[in-house]
This record gives structure tokens, C-alpha cells and sequence, in this order.
């Protein structure tokens, strides 16, 4: 019930703004069929708002039936969808589950962010993420820039964008 009273608020959004919107995803979500239908019926046949929409899907999460998870990334990218990796870099993170949900941005988890200015080992880590992303034409975003020091080195890193505190706290909105 929450999904899909999110996934209302986000056509309504779409509809009235020209942002553009994220909606996280679980597996839980994409296998179930009444969330799919409703994703469908809400962003289906809208491509001026379906183009503004991204789909992060949670990469702690352990999907059941990757055939019906990749028919809907498919199904998604055909419509104009963008599809996000959140929290990468941690979980079931590897280089197979990026050829085959080939998505347009990795979220790169915060874990790895966060230390990059005192740790070099994770400040590696997020350059090659942020190098393999690129080759790829992927856009990257660093979760968890806190401070100051933090986005001067995600944007050092070339980062495409950031996203924490530091950029803005997260804050309640009336809709």
C-alpha cells in the first residue's frame, strides 16, 4: 500500500513539476504483480513524464525471478525510464548484475563515500567504480557527502553528482 501510494504522489509530482523523481524499488515491489500493474498504468503511456523518471533499484535485495526482473528493466527502458543501482559498491554488487540490468546510474554506497578523504583505500575504490561507470556512459552519484572536504573530492573524483547532507538535509514535503 505504501509503494503505490508513493508511486501516486510521484505521477502527481511528475504532472505538476518538471523534476525529475526517483523511486526506490525492492525486489519485493518488482515481483509483485499488482506493483507492477500499477507502475505500468501510472507511468506506461506518458513519455514526457516517463522520461523524467528514475527507477533505484536496492541493491541489498535478493531477487527471485531475474527473468521477470529483467523484463521489467527492459519493459522500463523502453518507456523512457532511467534505472539506478542504489547502494553500490555493497551487497550483491558484481559485474554481472551490471551487464544485465545495464543501468544508466550507480548510486555509489555511502559507506565507500564517506571515508574517501581519509582513506585512500576507499577513495581507490570509488575512482575505479566512478572510471568503470564512465566507460560504460553511466552516470555515478556519491551518497553520503557530508562535508565540504567530502564533495570537493567527489567532484575531484569527477563524480557526476552528490548527494548528503552537505548538499541538503532531507526535509518534509506537502503534497
Amino acid at each position: 500500500k505504501i509503494t503505490k501510494k508513493v508511486i501516486d504522489n510521484t505521477l502527481w509530482q511528475l504532472k505538476t513539476t518538471n523534476h525529475n523523481i526517483s523511486i526506490n524499488l525492492s525486489a519485493i515491489d518488482i515481483e509483485d504483480k499488482g506493483t507492477r500493474v500499477h507502475l505500468i498504468k501510472a507511468f506506461g503511456n506518458c513519455p514526457e513524464i516517463s522520461s523524467r523518471l528514475t527507477f533505484e533499484l536496492l541493491e541489498d535485495e535478493i531477487f527471485k525471478n531475474y527473468d521477470l526482473l529483467y523484463a521489467f528493466i527492459n519493459d522500463s527502458k523502453q518507456r523512457g525510464i532511467k534505472i539506478a543501482i542504489d547502494d553500490f559498491g555493497t551487497g550483491y554488487s558484481n559485474f554481472e548484475r551490471l551487464q544485465d540490468f545495464q543501468p544508466d546510474i550507480l548510486k555509489i554506497d555511502g559507506s565507500l563515500v564517506k571515508n574517501i578523504v581519509e582513506n585512500e583505500y576507499c577513495r581507490n575504490i570509488v575512482e575505479t567504480i566512478h572510471s568503470f561507470a564512465k566507460k560504460l556512459d553511466v552516470k555515478t552519484v556519491a551518497e553520503f557527502v557530508s562535508n565540504k572536504e567530502t564533495f570537493d573530492a567527489v567532484r575531484e573524483i569527477g563524480i557526476d553528482y552528490a548527494q548528503g547532507y552537505y548538499i541538503g538535509e532531507p526535509r518534509e514535503v506537502f503534497i
